[in-house]
């Protein structure tokens, strides 16, 4: 079959059923008789399209969130709707209707579905599935209307890629649907729990019906997010010829279950992975956390899942596959290979909505710095010359009072194993070979505070072994922090420059090897644009700018901290603009220095505050650290619960005599989540706390 390229149903310019069939008639009216193929579509092409569109047409509805008024005592309720429309597909004869939350957002709990004929009804939410952005309506229809229509669903193993679909909505025209025409692209997309299309996908057809040629439904258009491509929202490919749908045999699986009035959420096991690509790298558990499936389950740091479902997985995006299409309470069978003599362990994990917020174990020892390797991983530890090929972590320095202090542990001390003690119920503890700061760090992230471990160390050649009992991560910029004794001369005070960067960043950068990477802190003061504004008043700012930087030179160079200083594009705000040049600049500035991704903060002041916030979040787990000086979170702020590889320090401080009812909210909403967060001194005047900042940043390396 050859392909008709959809219409971009996003302009408004809907392609109607009547609209196609007397665009092929008039294309036919100008060619002979014996002519089969008329403008790439073919004469029996035409009458499948047609037949296939009309069949599933009576099925596909308009969906607008409703604005509901009573008229009159008792009356019947009148619908309006409140925002634009977008479609729906009925999957129950007695009025039950599947939108998206696209068209009936969280916050909505009635819809105005208007009906191929043109009758508006009420329906209200009855349930949703948060998996896959869909939402159940229940239409009450009154009594004597004729049951809706419901159409056949096309079962997943009778899918191919290849095959012709149509994509119909109704957003437009409650009189004839928007159609476009395209083939079935890929039956396992968005981790196995929708099919694709390059039929035109648009927002108005979202909730509308995917169909095969035989008009039958194949499933219900989605905006699914392309997690791997960094697109979130799900919306981001509108129009490219890359659309989703959820089958419609998915959906009617767990229908009853909707139709309950039950919330449907994904289902996680709590674990991270060794690695952050997903399409070539094992599935090795970095993290696992006590408290989550995984964890009461019995899988530790270290395992290798081989099996998910019966299937065997090589690679995390097979195992993501199996994960992603489950809910909360779904069970999975998985099979890990354990140690060196890859014992093989069967698990049975079920499935959560949310872990508890997560509180970050540590021993309170923070170990030399290490660069990345060529996955952005910190790499393992790099010993002095004379210590050989030996594996380990080796101790810069121990946080003042804290477990690893107390327990003995010094500087110069070199990790090599850590040994949970044996608890309650008999199970064998779980051990780790230490080879890097990330490793220990993942294999203490499934422990909770107050568990005891066995550290294993040498000292001078001579090995030991101490027990430690974990305790939370600590909130305050330590006392004395170690220095160097560097010549602050040595450090540049320079831009940040590249081609694709207009207005380039001031940045205070020490001298760095491989060996001693630099930590970063990224500080955004009030907006500082030049775009628009004189040239004279331009170098000024710009001037002030580097007269800023020079302040950070002393206590950067002692600690051994980039400092960045950006700029924003508009000198009255800061805009997410601004987040893709900070994230070029930061790429410019590895090409510069040696960096330590362990080490890697965002503060800010005022409004630069709330930016560096939405930076870090955009960012994600990258930076470790947020400081806000006298500023607060930004409104569209969500604060998730923390997890491992999932959260950060924050530092919060204000100026004497202000307002501290937000702030203080602030800080109670972060420490509910799980962060661990910290108050500055008051910041007096227009003093920045250089070294207190750049001393934090050295500490966010504490394991």
């Amino acid at each position: 079959m050859r392909r008709m390229a959809g219409h971009p149903l996003g302009t408004g310019r809907a392609i109607g059923v009547a609209w196609l069939i007397a665009l092929l008639a008039v294309a036919l009216s100008s060619v002979s008789p014996a002519a089969d193929d008329i403008d790439g579509v073919g004469l029996q092409e035409e009458a499948v399209f047609r037949a296939a569109a009309a069949a599933v047409a009576p099925a596909v509805v308009r969906v607008e969130v409703a604005g509901v008024s009573e008229v009159g005592l008792g009356g019947p309720a009148e619908a309006s709707p409140a925002s634009g429309p977008s479609s729906g597909l009925v999957v129950g004869a007695e009025g039950w209707v599947v939108a998206t939350s696209f068209a009936v957002p969280k916050d909505a709990t009635q819809a105005v579905v208007t009906l191929p004929g043109g009758v508006r009804h009420v329906a209200r939410v009855t349930g949703r599935d948060l998996a896959r952005g869909l939402v159940l309506l229940k239409i009450d229809l009154p009594a004597g209307t004729p049951p809706l229509p419901v159409m056949e669903a096309v079962p997943r193993a009778m899918l191919s890629v290849g095959q012709g679909t149509l994509v119909l909505g109704r957003a437009w025209s409650a009189s004839e649907p928007s159609v476009g025409v395209g083939i079935l692209s890929a039956t396992n997309r968005a981790w196995g729990r929708a099919v694709q299309t390059d039929a035109s996908v648009s927002p108005a057809n979202y909730g509308g019906a995917l169909v095969d040629l035989e008009g039958r439904v194949i499933g219900v258009l989605a905006p699914l997010p392309a997690e791997t491509a960094g697109m979130m929202a799900g919306t981001e490919l509108y129009d490219s010829g890359i659309g989703f749908a959820v089958p419609l045999e998915d959906i009617l699986r767990v229908l009853p279950r909707l139709q309950a009035g039950e919330t449907l959420s994904p289902g996680i096991i709590g674990i991270g992975y060794a690695s952050r690509d997903p399409f070539t790298a094992p599935p090795v558990v970095a993290t696992c956390r006590a408290d989550s499936p995984a964890g009461r389950a019995g899988m530790r740091v270290g395992d290798t899942i081989v099996e998910a479902g019966g299937q065997a997985v090589t690679r995390v995006a097979e195992l993501k596959h199996a994960i992603a299409p489950l809910y909360a309470g779904d069970t999975l069978d998985l099979v890990v290979e354990r140690g060196e003599a890859r014992k093989r362990v069967a698990v049975r994990v079920e499935l959560v909505a949310m872990l508890p917020p997560w509180r970050r174990p540590v021993l309170g020892l923070v170990p030399r710095r290490v660069g990345p390797d060529a996955a952005g991983n910190p790499e393992p530890a790099k010993l002095p010359e004379g210590d050989g090929e030996k594996p380990g972590v080796t101790v810069a320095w121990t946080w003042p009072d804290g477990p690893a202090a107390r327990a003995g542990i010094v500087s110069g001390d070199r990790i090599v194993s850590v040994r949970q003690q044996p608890g309650e119920g008999g199970a064998e503890p779980a051990s780790l070979d230490v080879s890097s700061p990330a490793i220990l760090g993942g294999f203490l992230s499934g422990l909770d505070a107050g568990t005891v471990v066995d550290v294993a160390f040498d000292r001078g050649g001579e090995a030991k072994s101490i027990p430690v009992a974990l305790a939370a991560q600590p909130t305050a910029v330590p006392i004395g922090v170690p220095t160097t004794e560097v010549d602050p001369a040595t450090t540049a005070v320079e831009r940040l420059g590249a081609a694709e960067i207009v207005r380039p960043a001031w940045a205070v950068l020490p001298a760095a090897t491989a060996q001693a990477p630099l930590g970063v802190l990224v500080y955004c003061g009030q907006p500082a644009g030049v775009a628009g504004i004189k040239p004279s008043r331009a170098a000024e700012i710009d001037e002030a700018l580097k007269r800023e930087a020079e302040r950070w030179r002393g206590a950067a160079t002692r600690y051994g901290v980039a400092v960045v200083l950006p700029q924003s594009s508009d000198p009255q705000r800061w805009g997410r603009e601004d987040i893709a040049t900070l994230a070029r600049t930061l790429d410019g500035l590895r090409l510069r220095r040696a960096i330590d991704p362990s080490r890697i903060a965002f503060a800010g002041s005022g409004a630069g505050g709330a930016f560096a916030w939405l930076a870090a979040e955009a960012l994600g787990p990258a930076v470790r650290g947020v400081a806000l000086l006298d500023a607060t979170l930004p409104r569209q702020a969500t604060i998730s619960p923390t997890e491992p590889g999932r959260s950060r320090s924050v530092l919060i401080g204000s100026l004497p005599g202000a307002a501290v009812n937000r702030i203080d909210d602030d800080r109670r909403r972060l420490e509910a989540a799980g962060y661990p967060v910290g108050l500055l001194p008051d910041l007096a005047g227009d003093g920045l706390p250089t070294e207190t900042l750049c001393s934090w940043v050295e500490s966010l390396g504490v394991l």
